[in-house]
């Protein structure tokens, strides 16, 4: 069955993935889609299908990918959820129906937080149920009872019955970067924000409920990660969280220095494990040539989902790359990147970048969990890096799209070594004149060199020497030596070395 769908899916692909293939869902011109975390909006319902939604220029907008019948229930560009144009918080999906919920915000007067929710998946057919006026819609998340929990900057409402909003409620009125969670076996739900209490830093906080939103729990501080390369801080395009098949919440988060987009380091967190904190990836750049824009860091925007058979976790981010920037605005191109954490003690299993650099920024990437052994990852194709919005460039027509891919660890033993990856090196570009990005895959774990020498054998930079896990990794060269000098244009080679193995090929530097 899965190769069936992947069949299909092969008859709307677009060339931007490097991993598996890419269906797009619809297209927006606006550019931005969150300002702080992302909220779900991509979730699988394997029974049924994938629901997406997203923000367009014309309001939110919905599509379905029907299971049964292997195809998009809107091809051109999904459809309005309303009947005018709203804007839109977070969607979630019904456990008992399987039915897709969306929160939406009417702009008429006051602003006005609604729940658009389908009557069959994917039907297309929603219903209303309208909240207080005065507040702004956010994330979303529906319980095993059914129960629809809504945060709105800071305070909390619940729809159940349906029809029914309750009362909001304070639960983090004095943070930001607010994000919910709601279990689908039992009636837990968390809710995450950030508040700068802690000598200027950005502290996490959740609180949980166990009963349907009934009832909260005090705030819990999330403590700082234990970074060794950097005085960590919570961004506000950092909080993300799920229950995991025990019940257990577990939370992924991007941090950096305050004020200051890089180093930056992905983590994971799981309050009821031993060791909480497990660190995902870290990310320095040897050369800044361009800034990432607003509210970002270089690698941030993290989210979660646990694969219901393995147990295997799988994290996505967004990472930007200032060697690859659009020169009409100046700003740094963005790609995804992909983690598969192992299901007894949430370490890296795998890591992958997903998207292949080119000419265009892949943002705001959402994990919607899994259909078989199949992964789905949906995001923005920005055409020009930059929001349209603010001025960043001029405005397109730009493709929201999801990733299907196998996560290529599914059935493995813990600690095993994973399966598919070749000993491989290049280069790109080649020939180069500022940077260069070097590509290396290893297939099991061993001591790693990356070096480069230039016609004579003469060693010119050691890039890599130290002991690394399987994977795909990358290495930039910026053209200099170990001493920092620029080298003089040429022919150069660069080696790899892993265990007994060596791999060499020649570059070019040109003026």
């Amino acid at each position: 069955m899965k190769k069936i769908i992947v069949l299909i899916f092969l008859l709307l692909v677009i060339s931007y993935a490097q991993i598996g293939r890419v269906t797009t869902a619809g297209w927006t011109t606006q550019d931005r889609q969150f300002n702080g975390p992302v909220y779900t909006r991509c979730r699988v319902v394997p029974t049924e299908g994938i629901h997406i939604c997203w923000v367009a220029e014309n309001g939110a907008r919905y599509n379905f990918y029907d299971l049964m019948t292997h195809t998009l229930n809107w091809q051109q560009n999904g459809i309005n959820p309303a009947t005018s144009i709203t804007g839109l918080g977070g969607m979630d999906y019904d456990p008992i129906t399987r039915n897709a919920a969306l929160c939406l915000i009417a702009f008429s007067g006051n602003f006005t937080p609604f729940i658009a929710r389908d009557q069959s998946p994917g039907a297309g057919l929603f219903e209303y149920c309208y909240g207080p006026s005065g507040y702004t819609g956010g994330p979303i998340g529906v319980t095993n009872n059914e129960a629809i929990h809504i945060i709105m900057d800071g305070y909390y409402a619940r729809i159940q019955p349906w029809g029914t909003w309750t009362t909001p409620i304070t639960i983090a009125i004095s943070g930001y970067g607010h994000n919910i969670a709601a279990s689908k076996i039992s009636n837990k739900v968390a809710i995450l924000w950030l508040a700068s209490v802690i000598s200027g830093r950005d502290s996490a906080y959740y609180r949980l409920s166990n009963d349907g939103g009934l009832s909260w729990q005090p705030p819990v501080q999330i403590p700082f990660p234990p970074s060794s390369g950097l005085v960590p801080s919570f961004h506000s395009s950092s909080l993300f969280a799920t229950f995991d098949n025990q019940d257990n919440l577990h939370i992924v988060a991007s941090v950096a220095e305050t004020s200051r987009t890089i180093p930056a380091e992905i983590w994971h967190y799981c309050p009821t494990n031993p060791q909480p904190w497990n660190l995902i990836h870290h990310y320095d750049a040897e050369t800044l040539n361009a800034p990432v824009g607003y509210n970002a860091l270089f690698a941030t925007r993290p989210s979660i989902v646990q694969d219901p058979t393995t147990g295997y976790f799988f994290v996505t981010w967004e990472q930007f790359d200032s060697l690859n920037y659009e020169p009409l605005t100046f700003l740094s191109r963005a790609d995804i990147w992909f983690a598969a954490l192992n299901s007894t003690n949430q370490s890296v299993a795998r890591k992958w970048k997903i998207t292949s650099p080119n000419t265009t920024s892949k943002r705001f990437p959402i994990v919607g969990g899994m259909f078989g052994d199949t992964l789905v990852v949906s995001y923005l194709i920005d055409s020009i890096a930059g929001f349209a919005n603010y001025g960043q460039g001029p405005t397109t027509n730009n493709p929201v799209v999801c990733q299907l891919f196998e996560p290529l660890i599914i059935g493995l033993e813990e600690n095993s070594t994973p399966l598919n990856t070749n000993f491989s090196l290049d280069a790109s570009p080649n020939p180069f004149f500022s940077h260069t990005t070097i590509r290396y895959a290893l297939p099991a774990q061993s001591n790693v060199s990356l070096e480069i020498f230039d016609v004579t054998g003469r060693l010119i930079k050691n890039l890599v020497n130290e002991f690394k896990s399987p994977g795909v990794y990358t290495a930039t060269w910026n053209g200099k030596n170990n001493n920092g000098i620029e080298v003089k244009s040429g022919v150069y080679f660069y080696a790899l070395k892993a265990a007994d193995k060596t791999i060499t090929n020649k570059i070019i530097k040109t003026n």
